[in-house]
């Protein structure tokens, strides 16, 4: 006798999915930091003594309201860095990461630059 699997049910009576705020700040991080000249702070006991890294993910955090999560990114930039551009690119690849991933419209996407670090020199070769 064959019974009824999750699959064949209508979605309204397969029960709910609930996302976490974490889950979503953890998408919106690591999509922040997929772009080359983002950084984060790291290190450090409450701040003091934290470096400027382009390995780590940014802080975000996200407040949830059904589908739709309001979040706030903390960023450095690589210098020179084009700050409207680079934090567009950034608000956009979250948006578009946060709904394909988790199903939640990210909005607003709030970014806050705290910190600029010069680029390391390029060597010439002559």
């Amino acid at each position: 006798m064959a019974g009824n699997h999750s699959s064949q049910l209508a979605p309204a009576d397969r029960g709910r999915l609930t996302i976490n705020e974490r889950v979503v700040s953890r998408i919106a991080a690591k999509s922040a930091a997929s772009h080359p000249a983002v950084g984060a702070r790291s290190g450090g006991v409450l701040g003091v003594g934290a470096s400027n890294d382009f390995d780590s993910l940014p802080p975000v955090s996200a407040t949830l309201a059904g589908t739709s999560a309001a979040l706030d990114v903390r960023i450095g930039l690589r210098f020179p860095a084009d700050i409207r551009a680079t934090t567009e690119e950034v608000r956009r690849t979250i948006v578009e990461d946060v709904q394909r991933f988790a199903g939640v419209t990210a909005s607003p996407v709030d970014i806050r630059v705290d910190w600029f670090e010069s680029a390391p020199p390029v060597r010439r070769v002559l």
